[in-house]
């Protein structure tokens, strides 16, 4: 049974939606495997989202360099890890990495056994079917071709939308071609998948057809 979580932001998060998290990692201890977008040598965001991610229940950390520091020797205890973060930052660079890692077998494999996926902004934006929306944000500087995501969730996420309010237009226009409906997600708000149940926390909207929900 699938247990997916997708946020726009760690910061001051809805309060409500923190305790649903806590319930997810509720096992002792829970071990996330902390997968950056890109190779981070000082770990700088890393150690940024240690704490909020402590308060959320993790224990311990398994950190799973998928680019420059990536050695496939350390798939097994990924594997056994009781969870999964996928962080933010360039989406395209980072499906690219997971592409090039053969990545989605073993997340999915993770995911069907019952182990949470936290994705945040690019992390969230990429469980879903295609990555597309990414342009909204991010610059595709490798010519990414194929940008088949996860397929996890059967939207679109356009997240930091508190911030991207402008760009609502551009938005629904987009929307008209899109088989998927887009949901906007804030920072501080997130979407909490737990099987066939689905939960918004905070002020998520609709988007579909040219059309704000």
């Amino acid at each position: 049974m699938s247990k997916l979580v997708l946020l726009s932001d760690l910061r001051n998060m809805n309060t409500e939606l923190k305790n649903r998290i806590k319930e997810l990692t509720s096992s002792e201890p829970f071990k996330l495997a902390y997968i950056p977008s890109r190779t981070d040598k000082e770990r700088w965001y890393f150690e940024k989202a240690r704490p909020e991610l402590t308060g959320l229940g993790v224990t311990a950390f398994f950190y799973f360099d998928v680019d420059q520091e990536f050695e496939e020797s350390q798939l097994e205890e990924f594997r056994s890890c009781d969870g999964i973060f996928l962080s933010g930052g360039n989406t395209y660079l980072f499906l690219k990495n997971l592409q090039e890692r053969d990545m989605f077998r073993y997340i999915n494999e993770m995911v069907l056994e019952g182990k949470p996926l936290i994705g945040v902004s690019a992390g969230s934006i990429i469980m879903s079917k295609s990555i597309k929306i990414a342009e909204f944000h991010d610059q595709n500087e490798d010519q990414l071709n194929d940008l088949t995501g996860l397929g996890l969730v059967d939207f679109e996420l356009m997240p930091h939308w508190n911030r991207e309010k402008d760009q609502l237009e551009k938005l629904l226009k987009y929307s008209l071609y899109q088989e998927e409906s887009i949901l906007t997600c804030q920072d501080g708000d997130g979407i909490v998948i737990d099987g066939e149940k689905i939960k918004f926390y905070g002020d998520i909207k609709e988007i579909r057809k040219g059309v704000l929900l």
